[in-house]
């Protein structure tokens, strides 16, 4: 048994030091997009960024477009991580936890790689971004659903999770758009409070 403990320990520890990695690639790549565009960076400028060889590359990546693909399970894997070292247990702060988390994220990345990733998801078959099993997606529903169950939203769970969610999109667009001249986080729950006490039950 102590054996086999340590094996999947150190099974862990491979796991963390590969998510490690492939999060240092992927930020590295997000850091070049942010300054060069997405256009003129290389699968080689990115591993001289991160300091990784290009075997190490394609071992997290298919490619250059699969770091946009892979961007948003990134996301929702450190957002996961974020939930479960401490939220707030108020179903609207909870709603707000998670909402300035995507904001937070998107201002950390910078306008021209928030830009790609809207190309990316308009362009791709895939559309990650609108999947409902994504913890992202799942969390805010959930969340949602209790509220309306314990009376504390009126509505129907899924319509209102979807407008949240569209509403943030489009705030993370006019954000680009604008060129990030103000701060998404705060214009993001500020529209949020507004969207929330619509639903609120009176």
């Amino acid at each position: 048994m102590i054996g086999g403990s340590a094996f999947m320990n150190t099974q862990t520890n491979r796991q963390k030091q590969a998510l490690a990695t492939k999060q240092k690639i992927f930020s590295c790549a997000i850091s070049l997009f942010a300054r060069q565009s997405y256009e003129n960076v290389t699968v080689q400028d990115i591993c001289a960024e991160a300091d990784v060889s290009v075997g190490a590359f394609y071992h997290h990546f298919k490619s250059k477009e699969n770091i946009l693909d892979e961007g948003y399970r990134l996301f929702d894997h450190e957002s996961e991580d974020v939930w479960n070292n401490g939220h707030p247990d108020s179903p609207r702060e909870a709603v707000r936890f998670l909402i300035a988390e995507q904001a937070h994220s998107m201002e950390n990345m910078g306008v021209m790689a928030a830009l790609q990733y809207f190309k990316n998801q308009l362009s791709s078959s895939e559309k990650y971004i609108l999947n409902p099993d994504r913890f992202f997606y799942r969390t805010l529903y959930r969340i949602i659903d209790e509220a309306v169950a314990s009376g504390i939203l009126a509505g129907d769970a899924a319509v209102i999770t979807e407008d949240i969610l569209g509403t943030t999109r489009g705030l993370i667009y006019d954000w680009c758009l604008h060129e990030g001249s103000y701060v998404l986080s705060e214009k993001s729950l500020r529209i949020l409070d507004i969207l929330l006490d619509h639903y609120q039950k009176k």
